[in-house]
């Protein structure tokens, strides 16, 4: 048994690779993101700070109080829920009022820059949170701790380009199911599925294995790989 949880990396894009659909003429375009995530069996939903803050609090946390020290030590809240959201936080800038988003527990992670405050505000409303590193995340590091301190088996990555790319890098995505739009986009220095590093280098690009292909209306496409390392 892996000691870390099956990822699958799910995205939208456009047939050129990119991800913000503001511009695309295409209605309800992120419905088509939805309903195929929700045919995608897993205990745990994975996104970057910037994406989870359009789902954790909007209220300003004003100026932080000072607060005793905190040890920089995984901290797991009381939760009922058996799903998880997880927030890729490494410097811990996202407020919460609540520690579910959509009856899904929220947990943080964190580097060990974040500040005592900030942890206690953590711990104030309920949400868990795990270290991944001092400065930088492991990230291996981070898929083991959700196995072992919350059982999740499985879990589905939903971006942004750099995450994707941190966490394919790193040789720690399993499977790609992308939601391929009929829109070429052609913008320039804009997020894409998996953005690593820029400009030619001697890494070796990812292999992968056609798994299924599914036609969706108005000509999307959804096409699962398996991800050969």
């Amino acid at each position: 048994m892996s000691a870390r949880p099956y990822v699958i990396c799910h995205m939208m894009s456009s047939v050129d690779g990119r991800i913000q659909s503001k511009r695309w003429a295409f209605e309800g375009a992120a419905r088509f993101f939805e309903v195929q995530a929700a045919k995608i069996k897993v205990d745990a939903w994975m996104v970057g700070r910037t994406t989870m803050q359009e789902f954790s609090s909007h209220k300003p946390r004003g100026k932080a109080k000072p607060a005793p020290r905190i040890p920089k030590t995984d901290f797991i809240a009381s939760f009922r829920s058996k799903t998880f959201a997880v927030a890729i936080d490494p410097s811990g800038k996202c407020s919460w009022d609540s520690n579910e988003v959509d009856g899904d527990h929220v947990i943080e992670v964190l580097t060990e820059k974040v500040s005592s405050s900030y942890l206690h505000h953590l711990q104030e409303n309920g949400v868990s949170y795990i270290f991944g590193g001092k400065s930088e995340l492991n990230l291996k590091l981070v898929l083991e701790k959700l196995r072992k301190l919350f059982g999740i088996e499985r879990v589905r990555l939903d971006g942004g380009g750099g995450n994707n790319g941190s966490f394919l890098k790193a040789g720690l995505i399993d499977e790609l199911s992308l939601v391929l739009m009929p829109v070429a986009d052609g913008s320039l220095q804009t997020p894409t599925v998996f953005d690593v590093e820029p400009g030619t280098t001697r890494r070796t690009a990812a292999k992968l294995a056609l798994k299924s292909v599914k036609r969706l209306e108005g000509g999307a496409l959804w096409l699962r790989y398996r991800i050969e390392q």
